[in-house]
């Protein structure tokens, strides 16, 4: 997974492209748009992507001012330049900071994915053993991350959007790698976070069943008391019973 930032001052551009690569690349994470040349390099900064899309003309920075402070922090990032000028003078520039390929404007679907599949390629055949270190260190520290912020938010209406964005990865790439590192899958993990909130506070508390069911999270008891069927064989108020100690039985001499 590749994540790719977008930068153009025109919102429709931005939104062609985002949709463009959507819809034909699966191994892409498009992360925040940037509007300014002053805003990809903040944004470069935060989301170190692997791919940048950047428009020459832009306010604050032009994209080859971007470009050149980017490639200090970034040096192996790939950059695509948009462009309205078809100049010769301009690719010698573009060149010199590393960009690997220019588009004219208005983007073409055709131009786009071609260049996209070219630069994708050239990932690929970089070194792979300092890359993959570098997206598995990126990707584990992810994984800690959405498992903190479930932890800590379980009993809200989380989703599994909601914490992919929270770490900044695509659903389909959050949920896929978060089975692989912890075996269950971000619902089971989920259940099993609740359930087991659910059984502290119906042992220590005297909370009814539709109250606990809130605290954890679900809104409908019914559909907790079957989730918590589900993970423990009883119900919610069988199990409350079971885990009341008997009365102690003392012998008068």
């Amino acid at each position: 997974m590749y994540k790719l930032l977008i930068a153009d001052d025109e919102a429709f551009e931005r939104k062609t492209m985002r949709f463009i690569l959507k819809k034909s690349f699966n191994n892409l994470d498009i992360v925040e748009d940037a509007k300014t040349g002053a805003e990809a390099i903040m944004l470069s900064e935060e989301y170190k992507p692997h791919i940048i899309i950047m428009d020459i003309k832009m306010p604050e920075k032009n994209g080859l001012e971007a470009q050149k402070s980017i490639l200090k922090f970034l040096p192996n990032v790939k950059t695509i330049i948009l462009t309205a000028y078809d100049n010769f003078s301009f690719a010698q520039s573009a060149i010199k900071l590393g960009v690997v390929d220019y588009i004219l404007k208005p983007v073409r679907p055709d131009e786009l994915k071609e260049s996209l599949n070219k630069t994708i390629h050239l990932l690929k055949n970089e070194d792979t053993s300092i890359n993959a270190f570098t997206d598995l260190s990126y990707d584990r520290d992810s994984i800690h991350e959405a498992i903190k912020f479930i932890n800590k938010n379980f009993n809200r209406s989380i989703t599994l959007e909601l914490v992919s964005e929270h770490v900044h990865l695509t659903p389909h790439y959050f949920s896929r790698y978060f089975k692989n590192n912890t075996g269950v899958n971000f619902i089971e993990y989920l259940s099993k976070l609740r359930i087991k909130e659910a059984k502290r506070l119906l042992v220590s508390t005297s909370k009814s069943i539709s109250r606990i069911s809130l605290d954890i999270g679900y809104v409908d008891s019914a559909y907790f008391s079957k989730v918590f069927m589900k993970y423990e064989g009883v119900s919610p108020h069988k199990y409350r019973l079971s885990q009341k100690k008997p009365p102690l039985n003392l012998e008068i001499p």
